[in-house]
């Protein structure tokens, strides 16, 4: 999560064990990130994936009734006091969230770095995390 004059409030990643597939993880992280969104900031979240499924999913009525309704119906009940942006973006424009989830996968473990950010994604930074106006 950045601030939005681009400045790091927090950067993650967690393992997620036993998932099902690709949407049941993304689920999880969009979740997570929300999480940790409300607890550090007063601001509007924007949330960005590249699975318009499970953008989908927290926006509509999509998959309460599917295997991961709990996921989606727990997820939504965070998006109540606050207000989220979803944003759909391609794999390529968030590179930096691809590295994480890579480490995340090597070392089956959940990392949190609080108003700093780790080496491994020091590249990435300049090039897929650009500050978003909001008016």
């Amino acid at each position: 999560m950045r601030k939005p004059n681009g400045g790091v409030v927090f950067v993650a990643y967690c393992y997620v064990f036993n998932r099902n597939d690709a949407l049941e993880t993304e689920l999880h992280a969009l979740m997570q990130g929300m999480v940790l969104a409300l607890q550090h900031s007063d601001d509007p979240i924007i949330e960005q994936s590249n699975s318009s499924k499970a953008l989908s999913a927290l926006t509509g009525d999509g998959l309460l009734r599917s295997a991961y309704g709990h996921l989606v119906a727990e997820t939504k009940v965070f998006m109540e006091d606050r207000e989220f942006i979803f944003l759909k973006i391609k794999r390529v424009q968030n590179r930096m969230t691809d590295r994480l989830a890579s480490y995340s996968r090597t070392d089956s473990t959940t990392v949190v770095w609080l108003h700093k950010r780790p080496s491994c994604i020091e590249e990435f930074l300049r090039v897929d995390c650009n500050p978003i106006i909001m008016k």
